[in-house]
């Protein structure tokens, strides 16, 4: 299915959670993943620079998803398709092609399945401490929308506006964004469609999803984002496993 027809969303934080994504070679060496974004073809998966596993391209490996709803861990066969480092040689992304496994998928339950079944990508939030502010350029019009950065990920991102700058904005609309990422150096510019529009009190969250044609993967705009997302990931995941490690030491299970 073409990138054009296939519906994209988001990986929700919940799925996040609930599914812990490992690498594993075919020495049987495994280690948990950042995952960045699935679909029923492959997967790309990150880690920081010190903690990348021995790979190559067309390298045979599995990988394994974990969840209390599977039961047993679910072992995706596969092999590397592309290895990429980041600008700052700071972390490595992997693309995995996996092999058929449509039988398998058809044993998962509905809501694992969906993980799936269609492209997802793995959203991430500005740090507390980080505030990115974004301008909406309203076509065919003077005035400009401004808010702040939600969360974002390869495939779209959501921000905050004002509930009196919302009524400018329609759903199904097509607008441009300027936004300067923490780890940017410019600006990036952006064509985006409105997907949805909510209002909770004084401020309204708008869901942005990126053009496919100029925010393609080889665009600079999409390179600059799969950098900030990455690093982010793997940023969240080393702060959660610290935090993991000062529970057990804490409360010790033996």
């Amino acid at each position: 299915m073409s990138n054009e027809r296939r519906q994209h969303y988001r990986v929700s934080p919940t799925t996040e959670r609930d599914v812990v994504v490992s690498l594993r070679l075919a020495t049987g060496l495994q280690s948990r993943a950042v995952l960045i974004d699935i679909s029923a073809g492959g997967a790309a998966i990150a880690y920081s620079r010190a903690d990348a596993p021995s790979v190559a391209v067309a390298d045979q490996v599995s990988v394994v998803f974990q969840s209390e709803r599977l039961g047993e861990p679910l072992v995706v066969s596969g092999y590397i398709r592309r290895i990429k480092l980041s600008r700052d040689h700071a972390n490595i992304m992997y693309g995995v092609a996996f092999e058929d496994w449509n039988p398998n998928r058809n044993d998962l339950t509905p809501k694992l399945r969906a993980l799936f079944n269609e492209r997802e990508a793995v959203r991430v939030e500005p740090r507390e401490d980080e505030e990115v502010d974004i301008e909406i350029v309203l076509s065919g019009k003077a005035n400009r929308v401004d808010g702040t950065l939600r969360d974002i990920s390869v495939l779209g991102m959501g921000m905050w506006v004002s509930v009196d700058d919302h009524p400018d904005l329609e759903d199904g609309s097509t607008v441009q964004v300027d936004l300067t990422l923490p780890s940017g150096q410019k600006a990036i510019k952006l064509d985006v469609e409105v997907r949805h529009i909510q209002e909770f009190g004084e401020r309204a969250r708008i869901g942005l999803r990126f053009d496919p044609v100029t925010t393609g993967p080889d665009s600079g705009s999409q390179r600059d984002i799969t950098q900030y997302v990455m690093a982010r990931q793997i940023e969240v995941a080393r702060v959660d496993a610290e935090r993991r490690r000062a529970m057990e030491d804490h409360y010790p299970t033996g």
